[in-house]
């Protein structure tokens, strides 16, 4: 069953890889990020019995192209009308017209078997690209910030009245290898320009969080921005 984390933001829960976020606005259904194609059943049926229906999907933001986020966006595609959003820089990766830049044999490979898990080219095209700054009217607005590293085209999304960050894998509540607690800096393995990635997350510095939602790991509802500037504060974290 989802679960509410602050008022009209729901984190979908028992799925296999990345957190996928439900945002409620009026009679508009948004979804930040899908998972794999095999979670979204799951997906599914945690909106309907919450009384939603994907008919009432507006959009779908995608945060980054990684399969653990936009593995589903086919399947939902094909169930619904929803308008794909993504920063600008993300669109070709997610669309399948060019494949993520890679650092090392080892990341090229890992990309390849991610392009072929997330399924991308097959019915999954972006409607708006997104550039820094913009704001999209959903929760009262959603301010677009570019934070690349991870990907080229990796974004937030920052509810500045209600001090909410949606930081897809810029940020790790937990390390999904190491099994190492706490938040930090997305694994170094996984990012394009490691340390772009966290000159990124450092840019962050100041902003007024009160409700952090990462990528992997817990959602944090307490402390946010005191635990963020302990992390961005310190550069050798």
């Amino acid at each position: 069953m989802m679960r509410e984390i602050t008022r009209n933001v729901y984190l979908l829960e028992g799925l296999r890889a990345s957190n996928v976020y439900l945002l409620v606005s009026g009679a508009e259904l948004t979804l930040v990020d899908t998972g794999l194609a095999g979670d979204v059943n799951r997906i599914i049926a945690q909106l309907e019995k919450k009384g939603y229906s994907l008919k009432e999907l507006h959009s779908i933001i995608l945060t980054h192209a990684h399969s653990d986020h936009v593995g589903g966006a086919f399947r939902l595609l094909s169930r619904c009308n929803a308008e794909v959003v993504a920063h600008r820089a993300e669109v070709p990766y997610i669309e399948g017209r060019d494949s993520l830049p890679a650092g090392s044999m080892l990341q090229k490979m890992m990309l390849w078997l991610d392009e072929k898990m997330a399924r991308r080219g097959r019915g999954i095209r972006v409607a708006r690209g997104l550039e820094n700054g913009d704001v999209l009217d959903i929760l009262g607005g959603l301010k677009v910030l570019h934070t690349p590293g991870h990907t080229p085209g990796s974004m937030c999304l920052y509810q500045e009245e209600r001090g909410i960050l949606f930081c897809g894998d810029l940020l790790f509540n937990g390390h999904p290898l190491t099994g190492r607690g706490g938040l930090q800096y997305a694994p170094r393995l996984f990012s394009v320009d490691p340390e772009e990635a966290d000159r990124s997350a450092r840019g962050l510095f100041g902003l007024a969080i009160d409700v952090l939602c990462v990528g992997h790991g817990e959602p944090i509802v307490e402390d946010a921005r005191i635990r963020m500037e302990a992390l961005l504060g310190n550069p050798h974290a």
